[in-house]
């Protein structure tokens, strides 16, 4: 219990100070890959902060630990920022690839594209390689942007 409470707290450090190394690439836009969406780190990296939806969505996700209660909050938490985030912008469309793929794939659907690495995340086994690839193009210090000129994102 106590090593759990002190990774959480670590990682709220560690995304409260996410403004100050944002635009390098490094550590922390790789983490807000992994834990919260694929497009963040990279977007993080442009200078763009995480949203509150988005925060509320992780504190879901570090809840659904617990057995029954967690899986709800984390499913209700993934909805809500699927709402918030997608469905409200792009309608049914942007608030189901808010909630099967990422909070910012939904919200950007009007702009971009969605990525062929993010439509993979959905096929079993296929999914590691875009879960580790993602995360390193934002540790790197790749862009968002610098990805939709190089895959022809742009609608």
């Amino acid at each position: 219990m106590k090593k759990g409470l002190t990774c959480v707290f670590m990682l709220l450090i560690i995304f409260s100070a996410s403004h100050l190394y944002a635009e390098n690439g490094g550590f922390v836009p790789c983490l807000a890959s992994c834990l919260i969406g694929p497009r963040v780190g990279l977007e993080m990296n442009e200078g763009r902060d995480i949203e509150t939806s988005e925060w509320i969505m992780l504190g879901g996700t570090l809840i659904s630990a617990a057995p029954v209660v967690g899986q709800i909050a984390a499913t209700g938490t993934r909805a809500y920022n699927a709402y918030v985030m997608g469905a409200k912008k792009n309608g049914l469309e942007g608030g189901l690839a808010s909630f099967f793929l990422g909070s910012r794939i939904g919200n950007e659907l009007d702009t971009r594209k969605i990525r062929t690495k993010e439509w993979l995340q959905l096929v079993p086994c296929v999914c590691i390689y875009p879960m580790i690839t993602i995360p390193l193009e934002a540790f790197s210090g790749k862009t968002m942007t610098d990805i939709e000129v190089e895959e022809g994102l742009r609608k």
